[in-house]
């Protein structure tokens, strides 16, 4: 990296670099800055005992499960699920495990275990706050703890206001100590140990004086020196971009040959962290899903008293309310960490099930041989209902659904008469982005059909997808 910075310095003329009158103007311009009398003046030592790093920056908010081992995480999760299990024993998780473990069996933390602790929680967000959503009465004690964008929005001539207002970058360089920061139209100068802001009307003024420009990093633009997240230049700064592109140009030919060679370690584990982030996600959903199946609850039970005009919209609610609750469990099972077969539940006649499915969606009904089987309910309906829109939407009608079963295996054929043939499945099966939105029917409910312990076949023509799957109600897996 060393050798690139080298390259542009080489390649940029001296002039271009930070000269003596450049540097004469920002220091005169601090001077006459600092003369002046400040809005406010805050310790920097005291800004970050009241408010931790970890409680400044927005990255604290996001999931932090690159900073823990993940599989005590997974492990520490599927335990949290039902408070019971093999907890993880790692040291590196004590403190995400002792909080679990408090909120699983009401354990009242002290105050100092959250000021022992690292602050923030490997979901994302304080610890303090989600304690505060379990313990709603010790909010005013445990408030300290907050990260800032957790608390309600404070005046914007106060510190807490000025630090939630702050963009990310000037939140990185307040951490760091830099001798300037820009916070929309306030600059923060620092001398010695603290900060002195100053308002618009204070140091654009001095600014335009000293014939300098002061703007955003975030900004993009060309800087003589960035300072803090300021980037400053000469009112009238010499333009070198031919020289800076092709700088640019070899570093990126440089970040694009370390991608390539990281790039299967770097996905692997990118996948694995959005596996937990999508387990976090639908385990957190089950709270307010299930705040709504009350609510509806509720209004079921004075239906009587529901204006009429209002029946058909309380319908679609109960329906939508029902599918997210079955979306959520059905989703918890998928996402497994350990890949287990999905649970089964008793369905006391094929046929009869098939039959009102197919009704519904209007396509022919052939059962070979009815009985009874067990099989997860929700995603084998929800991929037989993916194969028979596609055969409705692609294929040629009429279609056709066979099924039968046989020692114990659930086969389903869903036919129409199109040209496909075997050779078109590994075509057919990739995920796509269209206008339409992603294509990843088929990837789903091949994925679903070999949680369940089957596979799905394509044979023809004509089009046939063939589902086979273990259905026997006897089998110890069902439930």
């Amino acid at each position: 990296m060393r050798t690139f910075f080298l390259i542009i310095l080489a390649l940029v003329s001296p002039q271009a670099l930070a000269n003596g009158s450049f540097s004469e103007q920002l220091s005169a311009f601090r001077l006459s800055l600092l003369s002046e009398p400040p809005m406010a003046t805050y310790a920097l030592n005291s800004i970050h005992s009241e408010y931790p790093k970890p409680l400044l920056v927005p990255d604290s908010l996001l999931p932090q499960s690159a900073h823990y081992p993940l599989k005590d995480l997974k492990r520490l999760y599927q335990s949290s699920e039902k408070c019971k299990g093999a907890w993880p024993v790692s040291p590196l998780v004590t403190d995400p495990l002792v909080f679990t473990r408090a909120l699983c069996f009401n354990t009242r933390l002290p105050p100092v275990w959250f000021s022992r602790s690292n602050l923030i929680h490997p979901g994302g967000g304080s610890y303090a706050n989600k304690y505060v959503d379990k313990f709603p009465e010790r909010r005013d004690e445990l408030l300290r703890f907050f990260h800032i964008q957790e608390r309600l929005l404070a005046p914007p001539d106060r510190l807490l206001g000025r630090l939630q207002r702050m963009p990310e970058s000037g939140i990185m360089a307040l951490n760091g100590g830099a001798e300037s920061i820009l916070s929309g139209e306030e600059l923060w100068v620092r001398t010695g140990g603290q900060y002195q802001v100053y308002g618009s009307e204070v140091w654009l003024p001095l600014l335009e004086q000293h014939d300098l420009v002061a703007s955003p990093t975030s900004d993009n633009g060309y800087c003589l020196s960035r300072i803090g997240n300021v980037c400053w230049n000469q009112e009238q700064a010499p333009s070198y971009w031919s020289q800076l592109v092709f700088a640019l140009a070899v570093i990126n030919l440089f970040w694009i040959a370390v991608w390539v060679f990281n790039r299967w370690t770097v996905q692997r584990r990118l996948m694995q962290e959005r596996m937990l982030v999508l387990q976090i996600l639908t385990h957190e959903l089950r709270t307010p899903i299930a705040s709504l199946s009350m609510t509806v609850e509720g209004f079921r039970r004075k239906f009587d008293s529901l204006p009429e005009p209002l029946y058909d919209e309380f319908r679609r609610l109960c329906e939508d309310s029902m599918r997210l609750k079955q979306l959520a469990e059905a989703s918890k099972d998928y996402l497994q960490s350990n890949q287990q077969q999905l649970v089964r539940e008793e369905i006391p006649s094929l046929a009869e099930w098939l039959g009102y499915l197919c009704e519904e969606r209007d396509v022919e009904l052939l059962v070979k041989e009815d009985g009874a089987i067990a099989v997860n309910i929700y995603w084998l309906t929800t991929s037989l209902d993916n194969l028979i829109s596609n055969a409705k939407k692609y294929g040629i009608a009429p279609v056709k659904v066979v099924a039968e079963i046989n020692n114990g295996l659930l086969k389903i054929q869903v036919q129409d008469q199109g040209k496909l043939t075997g050779k078109d499945w590994k075509t057919i099966r990739k995920p796509f982005v269209s206008a339409q939105g992603l294509g990843l029917g088929l990837t789903i409910v091949e994925s679903m059909i070999e949680r369940m312990g089957g596979k799905l076949i394509l044979v023809g023509p004509p089009t046939t997808f063939i589902l086979e799957i273990p259905c026997d109600p006897n089998d110890s897996i069902a439930r």
